[in-house]
């Protein structure tokens, strides 16, 4: 069997999706979240939002950095798929943000650079 390029990128796509989705779930609070939930959601708001991205891959600026993560984690609990599951409720009822995107930072670095 021949696989194309396009293929096997997806391929490579779900698999580190699911591995991701692994460790999130230490940083779930709740089971209102699903694992494969967070890592969708902050995809979205960091390409939405270019310069927090920047701001929050740059190490050198720890100050910038929390910052930067403390308006991810805002725009995280306004995303449509987790404000669907979690409602009125505080993000962080349902989830560690600050330890979510600590990991996401150190293994999902693709999506910060």
């Amino acid at each position: 069997m021949k696989l194309t390029k396009t293929t096997l990128r997806r391929i490579i796509k779900e698999e580190l999706e699911a591995v991701m989705s692994e460790g999130v779930k230490d940083y779930l609070k709740s089971s209102a979240i699903h694992s494969s939930i967070p890592a969708g959601s902050l995809a979205r708001v960091l390409q939405d939002h270019p310069d927090l991205k920047d701001a929050a891959g740059n190490a050198a600026n720890p100050a910038g950095q929390m910052q930067a993560f403390q308006k991810i984690g805002a725009l995280l609990a306004q995303d449509v798929d987790i404000r669907s599951r979690i409602g009125d409720d505080p993000i962080e009822k349902h989830l560690d943000v600050k330890g979510y995107l600590r990991y996401a930072e150190q293994n999902m670095s693709n999506m910060f650079h």
